[in-house]
């Protein structure tokens, strides 16, 4: 059994499900904000330049430099603001600018042409002045600093960090940010979101929304569904993987910051339009599905799924039990309820089939910059809609265990064939609001929303040891999980003192995820073929649950604010000394909740179950079938009972408040970084079974960090980093109840008595940047683990149970090579090829738990007392080979991402379950078809390997479960502003 899911067919056992509806969200008056935007550029008559001024040598802003307008009397020009930025309006015409600094070399900038209502955006860097102070003259260009812009702040950056920049993530297809992290360096993504960061997921690494923290949409996890936030309304994306102390302590792999647009640099629309074929899943008449509600499509259930207000009645739900079959035979009005409870559940527990379509998507966004008043104001907002579909059948799930100390093979326990559909819609929407006061004062307001939904039908046959028949199982699952998320931020920046440059920075934000799983069916019976050839089909409680209904709902809101200040001191030595301050505060609020109904046969007046799911479900075969004269008493088919478990349901918080105090400091050429963050947790977890005892974690911890940059050159770091982090349980952890696992139907428990894991870090990175947009980078790092937190076996129970424990120790090291070259260095005729690669290595030990370990000794010595930590890859490898032909309008991008094995699934005592690598070739292709329209084709999974998972026991590997997703051709077209 494991700590995560990797190889679990969807629904084989009961996941939980239970009765509120997610809560939609929306943005009516983006609209009128949209026409404000778009009119008040329409009917402007001067055109605009602008930019941002910058240190040519750090890519720091410049503030307060002077752009004046060559040539006008009385002269023209500005100055930049807080953040480097400046506007200039004037009629059209053609202008030189020239821009100047106290310290750098003038530049001259010529021929620069300006239409009415037109935007030019013009990014000047000033070098230092050194001891020639000539001004410099250059003819205006556009220039695309995106790419450039992110290794420039990596280069600059005071900790070891790589990311992915928003033109990369365009030019790679990805459509969220899971996708787009599987290309960052010492990062892999499982199950489809779940970010590892050199081999460290779940509880080891975080995310936030613009330096915001953001919640899990999970209870079972720490980590956030990185699946859930759009690409389209992004900048970069940034993972820091060592630690400063203005950054929350509680990460070891990485503190991923998603950073959304800010202020559009022209009006800018684009809307886009794509198609995606897949070999496997696409016009399939076989499609797995079943009857759901009119809003399907959109990833919204409408309410058909919800649980009856029949079934809300506590009243109603105290006389569900076991027994009301007998007592409502004579009882007219308990008759009367056992036959109206029954029949206000969906009848069908069975998949059917439908025909599927393609894959397909949409997006639409805007953005502006205008005047309001005599200050710039920012506006973006955008929506996207995306529907995928996926299908396997053919599937094997199998099951391996030891027989016994010494054995030479593993006995097979389980030969399923697996057969699973998935429709995958999602919705979104983006606004962001920003304006500048006097250009030392900057406020933002953000709005993110998404929702995406899982509509999925599996089946599972085959042999199956609890049947004790010699019959073969037969398992149905019908599931629609909703996740959502809403945040919301305001953010604020405010340069107090322009000539000291002391800043402000505040940020508080509210966050709702959501997930809930309205009426899951799980239905199992066992099939016998008779000598006749007929099939003869029994539902047994004794060897696997009775048909059943779930609904479960997990609620989360989070409240965050902080605050910094920066301070800088002695800038005639350094311009980056400085010292900053800062406080945060987090406060969490979780509810979660299920509901289970469970549908009884134990009256004989019920038909057996006949191979026909539709006439046992059926209305002739539930409540009320018949009247007994003769007895005077009611004849009942299937009645359904509530089987409802508080100890199950919990209320949680988590509470976190945080100072923190740092500096920088250059010695020489020696960069200092140093500082302590002091954090205080208090996380509670209690049961509505007010009997159990209360999970609960208070503690402060000292956390200190150390950085120290060394400039070989100009173009060359080296850097050494060492700090104190934390890793935190999660509320389901710490609440004391058990529920149900996928896989075997374990029980999950938790564990009140969980303590909070200590880790130490340890850091190397050499760096070189030898031209812009380019990057070849080494990195080595360790990091010890003090009770680290596994799922451990309970070997003293009566049926196999787990449950969260602390263990003594772990390690996690590794090695990261990163290389971004154009490759005109090998033939000139290249120019216009590019290569990006990076590659990992990992290695990871934990302890087992000792029981586990002591079982393992005696049991299976040859299994060894400690495994990698779960989800970690051996190695990782990303390589990326991009042609771009500006003049042509194309660009062209051969992608290859392969993980190595990683651990899925820990057994006890029996081998563990390992993900084997499955390489993936993916290949983009963009062409401008003129100055507004552009089509895109891209092709992935083209080598189409298996997804598989494996036992090895003896040099043997023995397979669990295996299938393939199937190749995609896709065809988007887009219309840009």
């Amino acid at each position: 059994m494991g700590d995560g899911k990797i190889g679990d067919p969807p629904g084989f056992f009961p996941p939980r499900t239970n009765p509120h509806h997610m809560k939609k969200a929306s943005f009516p008056f983006m609209i009128l904000l949209l026409s404000m935007a778009y009119g008040l550029d329409v009917w402007a008559q001067e055109g605009v330049i602008r930019g941002r001024m910058l240190d040519a040598a750090t890519g720091e802003p410049l503030m307060f430099a002077n752009i004046l307008v060559v040539g006008t009397n009385p002269p023209l020009g500005t100055e930049t603001d807080m953040d480097g930025s400046y506007e200039l309006r004037l009629p059209p015409g053609t202008y030189d600018l020239r821009a100047s600094y106290v310290g750098y070399q003038d530049q001259l900038i010529t021929e620069i042409r300006l239409e009415a209502g037109g935007v030019e955006v013009l990014d000047i860097a000033l070098k230092d002045a050194g001891v020639q102070l000539e001004e410099v003259v250059i003819a205006a260009e556009r220039f695309d600093h995106t790419e450039v812009a992110l290794l420039t702040l990596q280069k600059k950056a005071l900790t070891v960090q790589d990311g992915i920049s928003a033109r990369e993530i365009n030019r790679y297809g990805a459509s969220n940010v899971a996708e787009s992290m599987k290309r960052v360096t010492g990062a892999s993504i499982v199950d489809g979101r779940f970010i590892f960061i050199r081999g460290l997921g779940d509880r080891y690494s975080n995310a936030q929304l613009n330096g915001l923290t953001l919640p899990s949409t999970d209870p079972y996890r720490n980590s956030v569904h990185l699946d859930l936030i759009p690409a389209d309304f992004l900048d970069n994306v940034i993972a820091a993987k060592t630690f400063t102390p203005d950054q929350p302590g509680n990460f070891a792999g990485g503190n991923v910051n998603i950073a959304t647009q800010n202020f559009p640099e022209r009006f800018t629309f684009k809307a886009s339009i794509g198609l995606s074929y897949n070999t496997q899943s696409s016009f399939r008449d076989d499609f797995l599905s079943y009857e759901g509600g009119s809003t399907d499509w959109l990833g919204f259930d409408d309410g058909s799924r919800a649980i009856p207000s029949l079934l809300t009645d506590p009243a109603v739900l105290s006389e569900l039990t076991s027994s009301i079959h007998l007592r409502a035979r004579s009882d007219e009005n308990l008759a009367d309820l056992l036959n109206r409870s029954i029949k206000s559940l969906s009848p069908q527990l069975a998949p059917t089939t439908s025909r599927s379509f393609m894959d397909h998507g949409a997006s639409i966004s805007l953005g502006n910059q205008f005047l309001l008043g005599s200050n710039p104001l920012g506006l973006l907002v955008g929506f996207n809609f995306n529907k995928s579909y996926n299908f396997y059948d053919g599937g094997s799930f199998q099951n391996w265990e030891l027989p016994g100390p010494g054995a030479e093979a593993l006995n097979q326990d389980r030969d399923l064939v697996l057969q699973h559909a998935n429709e995958n819609p999602e919705v979104g929407g983006f606004f962001n609001l920003s304006y500048k006061i006097a250009g030392t004062h900057k406020l933002s307001y953000t709005a993110l929303y998404n929702h995406n939904a899982d509509k999925a039908a599996t089946e599972l046959s085959g042999p199956f040891p609890l049947i004790l028949s010699g019959g073969e199982l037969e398992s149905r699952a019908l599931l629609f999980k909703e996740r959502g998320l809403f945040s919301q931020q305001v953010r604020g920046e405010h340069l107090l003192h322009p000539e000291s440059g002391i800043k402000f920075e505040w940020g508080a934000s509210h966050v709702r995820s959501e997930q809930e799983e309205p009426n899951l069916r799980f239905f199992a019976n066992s099939r016998t073929v008779n000598s006749d050839g007929s099939s003869s089909c029994v539902i047994d409680q004794s060897e696997f649950p009775l048909p059943f209904y779930y609904w479960r709902d997990l609620q989360d809101e989070q409240w965050l604010a902080k605050a910094d200040l920066s301070i800088p001191f002695l800038q005639t030595k350094s311009k980056a000394n400085k010292l900053k301050f800062g406080v945060q505060y987090s406060d969490k609020q979780r509810t979660f909740r299920e509901s289970r109904f469970q549908i009884q046969n134990r009256s004989n007046d019920a038909q057996d179950y006949g191979c026909d799911a539709q006439a046992y479900f059926g209305d002739a075969n539930r409540g009320i079938v018949g009247y007994d004269e003769t007895r005077n008493r009611y004849l009942f088919g299937l009645y359904v009972t509530n089987e409802f478990i508080p100890k199950n349901n919990y209320d949680g918080s988590e509470k976190i408040s945080a100072a923190y105090g740092m500096v920088t400091y250059d010695i020489g050429r020696l960069r200092f970084v140093g500082g302590a963050r002091l954090e205080r947790t208090e996380l509670l977890a209690q049961s509505l079974d007010t009997s159990r005892a209360v999970g609960r974690i208070q503690q402060t911890d000292l956390l200190p960090s150390l950085n120290l940059i060394y400039p070989l050159t100009d173009k060359m770091n080296l850097r050494l980093s060492a700090s104190r982090t934390v890793a935190r349980p999660n509320m389901r952890e710490i609440a004391p109840f058990e529920s149900f696992e996928f896989i075997g139907d374990f029980k999950l428990w938790g564990n009140e008595h969980l303590r909070q894991t200590r880790i130490r870090n340890f850091d190397f990175r050499w760096e070189t940047f030898p031209k812009p947009g380019e990057l070849l980078a080494l990195s080595a790092y360790y990091k010890g683990f003090e009770n680290p937190i596994v799922i451990a076996f309970i070997p003293e129970a009566a049926n196999p149970q787990i449950r969260f424990e602390n263990v003594n120790r772990a390690t996690v090291y590794g090695l990261e090579l990163e290389l971004r070259k154009n490759l005109a260095f090998l033939l000139p005729q290249l120019k216009k090829f590019k290569l990006a690669a990076n590659f990992s290595l990992i290695r990871s030990d934990v302890d087992m738990p000792a029981t586990e370990a002591a079982a393992t000794r005696e049991l299976n010595p040859e299994k060894g007392t400690s495994r990698p930590l779960f989800g970690q890859s051996e190695f990782l490898l990303n390589t990326a080979l991009n042609y771009q032909n500006p003049e042509r309008g194309i660009d062209a991008l051969l992608t290859l991402n392969v993980f190595g094995e990683r651990l899925a699934i820990n057994s006890f005592v029996d081998p563990d379950v390992f993900e084997q690598p499955r390489p993936e070739l993916d290949f983009t292709f963009s062409k401008r078809l003129n100055e507004r329209f552009s089509l895109k084709f891209r092709a992935k999974n083209l080598l189409n390997s298996d997804t598989q998972t494996t036992m090895e026991y003896r040099d043997v590997q023995y397979s669990i479960l295996q299938y393939r997703r199937g190749r995609s051709f896709g065809l988007s077209f887009s219309y840009e502003i």
